[in-house]
């Protein structure tokens, strides 16, 4: 996958730098015990990466200062501190393990936040704007435009197109100048193009290819309109071509090696969840069947690789549909309601949390589905997506996934547009999944569901 900064790695440095000088100053500050200098130091540096990583600290296509970012990277600077703080409870010192962690949180995230902000200024008031030509004037880069203009932390700026040498329709709705493509290099040098952009969607003629070689300076970096789509957003472009190239990029990855590998993952994965969450889901499954009676277990058609129907296990969250909820004096439930009154009330954070998915963890050991992997959709709503949406049935290359790249982007949803948005996702999860990142994903799933904003 490419980077479209360089102003991230140079953050991660940062942070890296920030992380390991801090640790080490307010350990030894403390005058915490010496052989457990460098663990400690160690684990807050590695974990405090990898949480800002899943965190999407270093996707710069998401950077921007708000509320919400700054209490990410305050929950971030808590997590990398856990592994931490579970070594130091072993200490023999608690209350200067105390001190230590929370002085090095508060300077942690204190220097970060004043660094991100710097970074700001520096990225929309400082930085120069990379000016980007895009070849084409169909959809395809009116849609490319449109990425650009909307994601102003790239700071970048499309100062025009060149015009379709096939005749196609100009869909072209910015107020961008066209030129033709006889003054390609002309628009190249006045405007100081930095990037060129490929939307043509059929093969071009053998001169204009020339005319681009000789034409586009060799510090311009060109790239085709799917593969900069994906930079820019982190999903898959969709069209019958750019789904002819998945098919062959899908058919050369196999691998025996990435099978295994992500079998072996499966079920490491799956075993562990179950059995760090079996006290949890056995008192709410207690409490659910204390509640109306019925089993707390069932399960749905669901539907997995190459269509296969099978049963998905799921913790009930909901009353049975004869059941009457019990009243109080003043009427309504005994317990207060949200939205949904089919749901019972203290399983409302077990479906935000995704506790009530984690039976599936079955499925998974059994080999109906993965930990990763487009998500799994029941039987009549795979029927009419497919009929609906171009290219849905694509995502039944693989196996189905308790989670995956288009629940922690986008999470659920049912509407028919939002879907053919997540199957972008799922097709970009298609393209370049390997067990590395699936355990980066899952990672970020389990951060997301704690904080009740998994999808």
């Amino acid at each position: 996958m490419h980077r479209l900064s360089k102003s991230v790695s140079i953050m991660f440095l940062f942070d890296l730098i920030v992380l390991a000088v801090s640790a080490g100053f307010w350990y030894s500050y403390t005058g915490l015990e010496k052989n457990l200098f460098l663990p400690v130091c160690m684990l807050i540096v590695l974990c405090g990466l990898i949480t800002l990583y899943l965190k999407s600290n270093y996707e710069i296509r998401e950077f921007n200062i708000t509320s919400k970012n700054t209490y990410l990277l305050f929950e971030g600077v808590i997590f990398a501190h856990i592994p931490a703080a579970i070594l130091l409870y072993f200490s023999e010192s608690p209350i200067l393990s105390i001190t230590f962690l929370i002085s090095n949180i508060l300077t942690v995230f204190v220097i970060l936040r004043i660094y991100r902000a710097l970074f700001h200024i520096y990225l929309f008031h400082i930085k120069k704007t990379k000016n980007v030509l895009i070849i084409g004037t169909n959809n395809n880069a009116q849609i490319m435009a449109e990425e650009i203009k909307n994601k102003k932390a790239l700071k970048m700026e499309v100062v025009g197109f060149i015009e379709d040498f096939q005749n196609a329709e100009n869909t072209i709705t910015e107020n961008n100048k066209i030129y033709k493509k006889e003054e390609l290099k002309e628009v190249i040098q006045q405007n100081n193009v930095d990037i060129v952009i490929v939307a043509i969607e059929r093969r071009m003629e053998n001169q204009f290819l020339t005319d681009m070689v000789f034409s586009i300076p060799k510090e311009v970096n060109v790239y085709k309109m799917p593969l900069f789509y994906e930079m820019v957003t982190g999903k898959y472009f969709v069209d019958t071509m750019s789904i002819n190239w998945l098919f062959y990029d899908f058919m050369n990855k196999r691998s025996y090696i990435y099978d295994f590998s992500k079998r072996v993952f499966d079920i490491i994965a799956a075993s562990i969840v179950l059995i760090l969450t079996f006290p949890i889901l056995l008192y709410i499954g207690i409490r659910v069947k204390l509640t109306d009676g019925e089993s707390p277990i069932y399960t749905q058609k669901r539907v997995g690789k190459a269509g296969k129907v099978f049963n998905c296990y799921k913790l009930r969250t909901m009353y049975k549909n004869d059941y009457v909820p019990k009243n109080v004096k003043n009427g309504g439930y005994a317990e207060s309601q949200d939205k949904d009154d089919r749901v019972i009330p203290f399983c409302r954070f077990v479906r935000k949390a995704r506790f009530d998915e984690i039976p599936q963890m079955i499925n998974i050991l059994k080999g109906d589905m993965s930990i990763v992997g487009p998500r799994t959709e029941w039987e009549d709503l795979v029927n009419i997506y497919s009929k609906e949406i171009p290219f849905y049935i694509c995502r039944q290359w693989v196996k189905t996934g308790w989670t995956g790249w288009a629940q922690i982007n986008q999470g659920h949803c049912i509407n028919n547009d939002d879907i053919a948005e997540k199957l972008k996702y799922d097709l970009y999860y298609l393209k370049h999944r390997n067990v590395l990142w699936e355990i980066g994903i899952l990672v970020k799933a389990v951060f997301l569901a704690l904080g009740g904003r998994h999808g």
